[in-house]
């Protein structure tokens, strides 16, 4: 087989280019019309056929030289809300906009990985789909894919990595099972009756119940839920009121819940919906409550795919790191409840920036890329061989 590691070293800079591209260009979520029209180009020059999908998520097909499995490689594409501080070469050009999580290393290590796979296509026996996605920040895009993937007849599996500004280059965490962590918001609105502060039996007061209900569902986790699925219960904002005497119509809660298993969402929202229920009901006020999708499954790599991918890590100089499951979220887990594969995380830390994902100083060591393009290339080879 061609060494992928000297063609990944011969797209390295192409790579590092084309993030630099993206960095000074960044485009919020549902709004990534320049970014679509860039992959666009650069699949075009490599005469890869693709379709846009859903809200602009855009697939390339990679065809090999005979027919076999199939395997997707998905990449997110939309940047964040955020003033970037680092002054750099690249630094971005749009005010109040930034790519503070390492999409643009994505969407680029992607386009670096085609650039490879299409150097070796004669080497490939099956599909290879180049999953584009828009709006992971707000929770869009994946479902879009998935449901187009599985319309085409499904894939065998798919991958993708997640880069980590504070891993060190050249680490890799690709677990067994759960890694992050499904997320599901909840409003709660407590109505009661208003009136003058002096006189609070001639009104139903929903401040009294509203923090009753957040002591409450603050304690789910461990009064309600199997101590061994391990779940997040964080109700994070309490308003009520404008004036000092006087009672107010009503009361608002919003959280969010994070959780490790399929199902566990739900449950947990049917439960903070009986506690609402009954506990407003002993004040004699009543609740509202709406749920609220954020990455509504957890996200679980299947064993079989992630035992493969860190062989494949360790063959190409990558070393595996093992880390504690994080309760952020990514919802490239919708991916991974209809197909099996894995999630992985790639070390980028660079020095003098911020290795905090969505801060003003984030940065990327851009010579990780190139071992991020050699692993995708090699496991999507070794898997099409």
């Amino acid at each position: 087989m061609s060494n992928i590691a000297e063609l990944a070293a011969k797209y390295e800079q192409y790579v590092i280019d084309t993030r630099r591209d993206f960095h000074m260009h960044p485009e919020l979520s549902l709004k990534e019309d320049r970014t679509v029209r860039r992959i666009e180009e650069e699949l075009d020059k490599l005469s890869i056929p693709h379709v846009r999908v859903g809200h602009n998520n855009v697939v390339g097909t990679l065809e090999g030289a005979k027919p076999g499995r199939k395997i997707a490689i998905r990449a997110d594409i939309d940047a964040l809300p955020v003033q970037e501080a680092r002054e750099t070469p690249y630094k971005s050009q749009v005010d109040g906009v930034m790519h503070a999580c390492g999409h643009d290393a994505h969407t680029a290590m992607l386009l670096g990985t085609a650039h490879v796979l299409c150097d070796i296509r004669d080497e490939l026996c099956g599909t290879v789909y180049l999953c584009f996605q828009v709006a992971e920040e707000v929770g869009a895009g994946a479902g879009e894919i998935v449901a187009y993937l599985k319309e085409i007849g499904g894939v065998d599996q798919v991958i993708g990595t997640h880069i980590a500004g504070e891993l060190a280059p050249g680490t890799i965490q690709l677990p067994d099972g759960p890694m992050m962590a499904g997320a599901l918001g909840f409003d709660i609105t407590v109505k009661g009756r208003g009136g003058h502060g002096s006189r609070p039996d001639r009104a139903i007061d929903p401040i009294k119940p509203a923090c009753d209900i957040l002591l409450k569902i603050a304690m789910i986790p461990a009064q309600y839920h199997n101590p061994f699925d391990t779940c997040v219960v964080s109700p994070c904002q309490i308003t009520a009121g404008n004036k000092n005497n006087i009672i107010p119509e009503t009361a608002f809660i919003s959280g969010n819940i994070r959780f490790f298993k399929y199902g566990d969402g739900d449950k947990i929202f049917e439960k903070i919906r009986e506690i609402a229920t009954c506990t407003a009901k002993a004040y004699g006020a009543e609740v509202e409550l709406k749920s609220v999708p954020m990455a509504p499954n957890p996200l679980i790599n299947d064993k079989a795919a992630a035992a493969q991918g860190r062989k494949i890590a360790e063959r190409v100089g990558l070393e595996v790191v093992e880390l504690e499951p994080t309760a952020g979220s990514d919802n490239f887990a919708d991916f991974l409840v209809d197909f099996p594969g894995f999630y992985c995380q790639t070390g980028a830390h660079l020095e003098g920036a911020s290795g905090n994902h969505h801060n003003p100083n984030f940065d990327l060591e851009e010579s990780a890329f190139k071992k991020v393009v050699e692993f995708f290339a090699t496991y999507t080879a070794d898997f099409l061989k």
